[in-house]
Order: structure tokens, then C-alpha cells, then sequence
């Protein structure tokens, strides 16, 4: 018979998932929820309607929402940062987060526009004409009826509106770019903590020169219109819609998969630290749009070319 040797071997478990840690990577994984951003068409009937002042109202209200949850989302990721990292950055990356909703050009924008408006129905009121008339000569009808134009009222109410809402749609844009700037400020501040962790940086997706095709367009149309103020309204409407849709999302995007890394870098046997759907590359075929893993040059499936 032979010999038996017991042996004294420990199985340890494996380590449990980081729950929190999961739950901070589905948030920055998620699109925010929210309305599509106005579009140019929408833009040029409500703006046209309403003189230039419900477009810059309903952007003001809508980028605040996503901005505050935008906020939410990179504070998350700061708190996770600061519970389970010893940078000594990880404290002030979460005060970074918090603030940045400080910017104040979204109610400079909204005064001046206020503002104008109220110049506007004091001028409008020192005439014995009909107020709608008068409004009309003074603004879309100035341009295209002389006869009017020689009237001094009518050339200060064009003067008031062109500069107050051009000025206004300014601030708002000089705001929009403020808030990037900040978003790429914090995302720096991650980076240096990423590179202790041994992870690539993240660079974040600039707003760089939103105007596209179809808004110079609009932009062309409101000017052959006599609206010169609907450049500067459109520039900033374009700028709104690139870093909701584009600049932002993708960068928190980069940002989840940079803490993915970190949580398999920490806990490479846990199981439970899935791909987000939402981060998920699928096959650029429409009729196919399989899975494909990250860095993979053709579909799986289809066997169809993927972009780099």
C-alpha cells in the first residue's frame, strides 16, 4: 500500500466584484438621457418666430441639465478615485469635479438677452403706430423696405436687436467653450493619476470649431434674411450640439475604459467587470453589427473591414 501525504493547501476565494466600481463604469458608459439638442431647422423656425429668443432660453435650460448630470457622473468617478487610490491628487480631483458648474456665462448670456428685449418694448411703445408694425420695421423689415429704414426709431430697435442678441448668443458660446476647457482641466488632473496607475492617459475630444455644413447654411440663410445676429446664434447652437453629442460623450467614454482598466488591474480574478453595452464596438456593416473586440481589424462574423 502506498503512502498517503495529507497536504495543508488554503483555497482563498476569489475577491469579490467592486460594486461600486461597476456602478461608476455604467454611469460614465451611459449617454445622458435627455432631448436631442435642437437641430438647424428647428432653430431657424422657433428662433425666426420668436426673434432671435427662444432658441438661446431653451439651450440655456437644456445644457444645464445635462451639465449637472454630466457633473454627477465625473464626481462619481473622483469619489471612486479617492477610496482607492493613494495619489495624492485624488482628493482634488473631486473638488475639480464639484466645480465644475461654477461657470457663469449661461445667466450673463440669459440678462443681456432679457435685457434686450425690454430696450426693445420700450422703444417699440414711444410710437403712436401699431406696436406689432413697428417691431416689424425695426427688425426683419429694415433691411428690405427703405422707406421705413429712414425713420430714426426703426434704426435704433435694429441697432438694439442685432447688438443685444448677437451679444447675448456670444456669451453663451464663450460659456460653452469655458465648460470644455474645464472638462479637459479635470480630465488632466485623472491622467496624472492614471499614469501612476499604469494607464494610458485619456485626451479629451476638443469642441475645436463646431460650425458644420448644414449650420453655415442656416447661418447664410438668416444673414441673406437680414438677421446678422443668426451667425453668432447658429455658431453657438452648433457648438452645443458638437459637445453633447460628439466632444463629451466621447470622452467619457475614454474615461470608462480607463477605469475598467483599473478595476482589472486591481482585481484581475474577479469576475463581474463586464464590457458596457454602451462601449461595446460593433461591425460598421449595417446588416451585421456584431460584437467586434477593441482593436480587431475585421468583423468576426461578417469578415467585413473595420474603421481604424
Amino acid at each position: 500500500m502506498s503512502p498517503f501525504h495529507p497536504t495543508n493547501i488554503t483555497l482563498e476565494p476569489p475577491p469579490s466584484p467592486d460594486y461600486l466600481g461597476g456602478a461608476v463604469l455604467q454611469g460614465l458608459a451611459r449617454p445622458i438621457g435627455m432631448r436631442a439638442p435642437w437641430g438647424v431647422v428647428k432653430t431657424l423656425i422657433l428662433g425666426t418666430l420668436s426673434f432671435g429668443v427662444l432658441p438661446l432660453l431653451a439651450w440655456v435650460r437644456s445644457f444645464r441639465a445635462f451639465a449637472v448630470a454630466e457633473q454627477q457622473q465625473f464626481v462619481h468617478l473622483a469619489q471612486w478615485l479617492r477610496e482607492n487610490s493613494s495619489h495624492p491628487l485624488a482628493r482634488p480631483l473631486e473638488n475639480d469635479a464639484r466645480q465644475l458648474f461654477v461657470r457663469s456665462g449661461w445667466w450673463v448670456a440669459v440678462l443681456t438677452m432679457i435685457g434686450t428685449a425690454v430696450w426693445i418694448l420700450s422703444l417699440v411703445n414711444q410710437s403712436w403706430l401699431p406696436s406689432f408694425d413697428v417691431l416689424m420695421d425695426g427688425t426683419y423689415r429694415f433691411l428690405h423696405r427703405p422707406r421705413f429704414a429712414m425713420r430714426g426709431l426703426s434704426r435704433d430697435i435694429f441697432k438694439v436687436w442685432v447688438a443685444g442678441v448677437s451679444l447675448a448668443y456670444f456669451f453663451y458660446w464663450v460659456h460653452l467653450r469655458w465648460h470644455a476647457q474645464d472638462v479637459s482641466r479635470f480630465v488632466e488632473r485623472f491622467n496624472e493619476i492614471a499614469r501612476a496607475e499604469g494607464i494610458n492617459p485619456v485626451r479629451p475630444t476638443p469642441l475645436g470649431i463646431p460650425i458644420r455644413p448644414l449650420w453655415a447654411i442656416g447661418a447664410l440663410i438668416w444673414w441673406g434674411a437680414g438677421v446678422p445676429w443668426g451667425v453668432m446664434a447658429m455658431l453657438a447652437g452648433a457648438a452645443q450640439r458638437r459637445y453633447i453629442t460628439t466632444a463629451s460623450r466621447q470622452t467619457r467614454a475614454e474615461l470608462a475604459h480607463r477605469l475598467r482598466a483599473m478595476l482589472l488591474r486591481r482585481r484581475p480574478s474577479a469576475a463581474g467587470v463586464p464590457v458596457p453595452v454602451y462601449l461595446r464596438d460593433r461591425c460598421v456593416e449595417p446588416k451585421c453589427r456584431a460584437e467586434v473586440p477593441r482593436g480587431v481589424n475585421y468583423c468576426p462574423r461578417c469578415g467585413t473591414r473595420q474603421k481604424a
